[in-house]
């Protein structure tokens, strides 16, 4: 075989191609007896064929899947790093979080866009609200906020989205 230039802005003719063809063993114009794959019987029109180059794309489901339990997050902002060269998370935006929505999907949500994100825990005073000093070593809690300063104090662990 060899390569040719189909673009209309060639010379080549009909006859150029129906010496070729017939040159590798094909009918001089392409139209060849063709069998029914499932019985071998043959088809009563004669079909149109020549020799095609066909080439694989890359664009396959082996060539795209990806998934991800765990794996590296940006340092800024806690959150999974995006790209499938770096194992990066999927992204699930506005639109797919609609959709879960409408679907009622709430522990679905708070999964994804919370627990499997950007979770963090942190202690804070029950009385003011603000946030407690902890040392985890030591298992000490404190808040320093001038209106718990001295008084007795609760301090307790909540988890929000960093």
């Amino acid at each position: 075989g060899c390569e040719g230039d189909a673009t209309p802005f060639t010379d080549v003719t009909v006859e150029d191609i129906s010496m070729r063809l017939h040159a590798m063993g094909y009918q001089r114009h392409g139209n060849e007896a063709m069998y029914q794959g499932h019985t071998g019987r043959p088809l009563n029109a004669r079909v149109f064929i020549g020799p095609t180059f066909y080439q694989r794309l890359k664009h396959l489901v082996d060539d795209k899947v990806h998934s991800r339990a765990r794996g590296p997050v940006a340092m800024l902002t806690r959150q999974p790093l995006e790209g499938r060269s770096r194992d990066g998370g999927l992204r699930m935006g506005e639109m797919e979080r609609d959709c879960l929505i409408t679907h009622g999907c709430a522990n679905f949500i708070r999964d994804r866009f919370f627990c499997n994100s950007d979770q963090y825990r942190i202690h804070i005073c029950e009385r003011c609200g603000l946030t407690a000093h902890a040392n985890l070593k030591k298992m000490t809690y404190e808040c320093r906020t001038p209106m718990c300063v001295g008084r007795p104090y609760q301090i307790c662990q909540i988890e929000i989205p960093y």
